[in-house]
């Protein structure tokens, strides 16, 4: 048979969890919750199942907010109880910079907006490159967490085929806007 393409190391693996956002041809699905199932290598386009209506579609990255459950909170000065807590990331606010972080429901309610720079997102997850100064050309881009490396409390990210890099916190998203 055909031979599977592999997938592009930066791009989401099938399974992911995923919210819809900024559809202008058909708003009514924004907000609504999706499953990748595929990768369109032509068109670079994600085959997302839209949980809703149980149709898919193939949607851009830009339309395509990742869930990213297991991150954790990290380095919080004004609210400290929350450090080492584990979250889902529901969200992000481009405008604002920050997440829209899930804590478990007995600690709080309502989601909190919380830094890049305060949250650890797990290992795998893909996240797009900002606010780096030394090599500029790297941001917009996106990349892959291989690891958080808790000595030097940076991420060890995948920023190419072949090239990882250590980078701070706040200088990786888990979002497209």
């Amino acid at each position: 048979g055909m031979q599977e393409l592999k997938r592009p190391f930066n791009a989401l693996d099938d399974g992911t969890r995923v919210q819809l956002q900024g559809l202008q041809k058909k708003p009514e699905m924004n907000g609504n919750m999706g499953i990748i199932e595929g990768y369109d290598h032509k068109t670079g386009r994600y085959v997302v199942k839209d949980i809703e209506n149980q149709a898919s579609y193939k949607l851009k990255m830009a339309n395509l907010q990742q869930i990213v459950p297991g991150a954790k909170i990290t380095g919080m000065t004004s609210s400290q109880e929350f450090n080492g807590t584990k979250g889902t990331v529901i969200g992000y606010m481009g405008s604002k910079g920050r997440y829209w972080f899930r804590l478990p429901r007995h600690i709080k309610k309502k989601p909190a907006a919380v830094r890049p720079a305060n949250v650890i997102l797990p290992a795998s997850t893909v996240v797009r490159l900002i606010g780096l100064t030394k090599a500029p050309q790297l941001n917009g881009k996106w990349a892959r967490i291989k690891e958080f490396d808790q000595s030097s409390g940076r991420y060890v990210v995948q920023i190419s085929a072949q090239k990882s890099a250590k980078l701070k916190l706040e200088n990786v998203v888990a979002s497209s806007n």
